[in-house]
């Protein structure tokens, strides 16, 4: 009898307590994982070489297209449910399980920067064979990326060698294109002495 009023007494300083030790814990733990995702420019070269040597494009492209699409950060989630590093989409998943015959099983494996990375640099690649005759092919692959296929087509010069910025209607699509370049040669320039990218 004397345990059960004692226990009424204390359940809401109890139920105080426990919540107050999970808000703590959880506080503690979003500062770890802050801390964790700090943004490392370098932390996944060697997965990003690999992919790019595997589809023939530059490391320093999709370097520059992570740092515009997340920051370095693995575990991104945009507003229109693009994950990870490379902020895929689920139809870019499904194009690259048609091309490759490979299965993402659950999108949550789009967290894995190896996964991720192949995933987004296939397209990205498969953005540029598509351009190929094109000067402007890396913006046009940007413009894909970033737009779609049917936008990029729309945007494309009839003079495969004229700029394809000014035919760009969406202003956010041009800035995306500008500082993915503008990160690209940054980072080629930055690697001329530690040549992180070198075979």
């Amino acid at each position: 009898m004397a345990h059960s009023r004692l226990r009424k007494r204390f359940a809401p300083l109890l139920a105080c307590l426990f919540l107050l030790a999970l808000g703590v814990a959880w506080f503690e733990y979003g500062s770890l994982l802050r801390q964790r995702w700090r943004p490392d420019e370098d932390a996944y070269d060697e997965i990003i070489r690999e992919a790019a040597g595997r589809h023939g494009i530059s490391p320093y492209l999709v370097k520059a297209v992570i740092k515009q699409e997340s920051n370095f950060n693995p575990l991104a989630v945009g507003a229109a449910g693009e994950r990870g590093l490379m902020q895929i989409m689920d139809g870019a998943v499904q194009d690259w399980e048609q091309g490759t015959g490979r299965r993402c099983l659950h999108r949550g494996q789009l967290f894995s920067p190896r996964l991720n990375i192949e995933v987004g640099t296939w397209y990205l690649a498969r953005a540029l064979r598509r351009w190929h005759e094109y000067r402007d092919r890396e913006a046009l692959a940007l413009a894909e990326y970033n737009a779609g296929p049917s936008r990029a087509r729309a945007w494309a010069p009839e003079d495969r060698n004229a700029d394809l910025l000014p035919l760009v209607a969406f202003p956010g699509t041009r800035d995306y294109i500008v500082k993915i370049l503008t990160y690209k040669a940054e980072f080629e320039s930055r690697d001329q002495s530690a040549r992180n990218f070198e075979p």
